[in-house]
């Protein structure tokens, strides 16, 4: 019966010990695969670039309507998007997207900050023309010659009220 017992006992402190092993190898692949990056899925370019046409189109709407929060805030809209093209690192069929981001889109927006803390709304029109002779520049600068942006002539967003409240 000693025997016996010694043996089961030895049996479980075995059986014990492989699950010990096992548990230590899975908790290296969970700490393996939570200090992993985590993939992010590739946005394509445009998908960015509509976004900041949106916002653009809303600063405008925002500007012109002399609505100077709103603008403000478009305009911080309008830096979140180009930093984050910035910062991700694209690079499209060769051309690094996200360095021109960086070197002139950037730029040009935070100019755009500095002018409308600075001064208001005065000039608007042509600060605002300034930002998308700018967005070309880049678009030429970048192979894409025939993206061509303008001032809008009409109010994209009908249901949103862009003068500011009385």
């Amino acid at each position: 019966m000693k025997n016996g017992t010694l043996l089961l006992a030895l049996a479980f402190l075995v059986v014990v010990a492989l699950l010990m092993h096992r548990i230590n190898r899975l908790q290296l692949q969970v700490d393996a695969l939570a200090e992993a990056p985590v993939p992010q899925p590739e946005v394509e370019v445009a998908v960015h670039m509509g976004r900041i046409q949106s916002h653009a189109h809303k600063l405008w709407a925002a500007g012109t309507a002399g609505n100077l929060p709103l603008a403000e805030f478009y305009r911080h809209e309008l830096k979140e998007e180009m930093a984050a093209v910035a910062k991700a690192g694209i690079v499209d069929d060769g051309v690094p997207v996200s360095t021109y981001m960086t070197n002139l889109g950037l730029p040009a927006i935070d100019a755009l900050r500095d002018q409308l803390r600075t001064d208001g709304l005065t000039d608007f029109a042509p600060r605002f023309n300034t930002l998308i002779a700018t967005c070309n520049n880049c678009h030429k600068a970048t192979g894409h010659p025939y993206l061509v942006m303008r001032v809008p002539d009409s109010l994209r967003f009908p249901d949103q009220v862009f003068a500011p409240e009385p």
